[in-house]
């Protein structure tokens, strides 16, 4: 069920649609996101760098234990920021790359999948699952986890853990999918 919900923005436009980093408190089923997220990332060990270049207020990286951190997003709150294709190349190789709530806001996430293959050990990603157009100006992509499968195998990541998050408040938008990959 893959679908494009809107054109790519121009480079001044998301600008001012990124201008300040997302606060993941905002909303129950972001912080219920946001937990899950974390803990997903108990699965993999031996975890020493990290990387979230999509971080917005840094919730998920700041509650993990790891020596080295890379925090990043577009907004300009961070020393690492811009498009994912242009962040992804301004850091080392990690052990956990975290992109939660990215992919959808991607122009060509199959393109940023496949470079986060080559600078991380381990990916975890979470998007919403079967997303159809709710109006969300930020969102170019609505899938369902077999998409994201599809995709993840695609650019070369092993997926070893699913986890969904359903709701059954009908005012929460969107229900999600999280992946742990290898």
């Amino acid at each position: 069920m893959r679908k494009r919900l809107r054109g790519a923005y121009s480079d001044e436009d998301l600008k001012i649609v990124y201008s300040t980093p997302h606060v993941h408190s905002g909303w129950v089923d972001h912080r219920q996101r946001v937990r899950s997220t974390i803990a997903l990332a108990g699965w993999f060990e031996n975890v020493r760098s990290i990387a979230d270049l999509s971080c917005g207020d840094g919730a998920i990286i700041d509650a993990l234990n790891v020596p080295t951190k890379y925090k990043g997003d577009f907004a300009p709150k961070y020393d690492i920021h811009g498009a994912m294709e242009e962040t992804l190349l301004q850091i080392p190789h990690v052990d956990l790359l975290i992109m939660s709530e990215t992919i959808e806001h991607l122009d060509d996430p199959d393109l940023v999948l496949r470079m986060a293959r080559e600078k991380a050990k381990y990916l975890i990603l979470s998007t919403p699952n079967g997303e159809d157009n709710d109006g969300n100006p930020q969102h170019y992509w609505g899938w369902d986890d077999k998409d994201i499968r599809a995709m993840l195998i695609e650019a070369g990541w092993l997926p070893v853990i699913y986890s969904s998050l359903e709701f059954a408040d009908a005012n929460l938008i969107y229900d999600y999918q999280l992946w742990g990959c290898a």
